[in-house]
């Protein structure tokens, strides 16, 4: 038992088709500036990102300096003797 779908190709649709299609002329589009440039663009903005979310990670990621202050008052506190802290100071100017 054969089913109906309901769609009927139209008479001779098929016989003329391809003289149709033959005479419609080929239309050959140029590129403009924008399509030639932006696979560069997307490249570019992909290295801009990744340099952009490295910079982020890294400033995130570092551990800050101590000032020459905070550390002589570390060095005061943990019982260090004056000619200890001036060698220390002498030696990183």
């Amino acid at each position: 038992m054969r089913k109906n779908n309901g769609y009927n190709v139209p008479d001779g649709y098929f016989e003329g088709l391809r003289t149709k299609l033959s005479s419609i002329p080929a239309q050959e589009k140029q590129p403009t500036r924008f399509q030639k440039f932006a696979p560069y663009l997307a490249l570019a903005a992909c290295f801009a990102i990744a340099v952009l979310i490295g910079n982020f990670i890294l400033n995130k990621t570092t551990v800050p300096s101590a000032s020459d202050d905070e550390i002589i008052e570390y060095l005061i506190s943990s019982d260090i003797t004056l000619a200890q802290i001036e060698d220390y100071l002498i030696s990183n100017q």
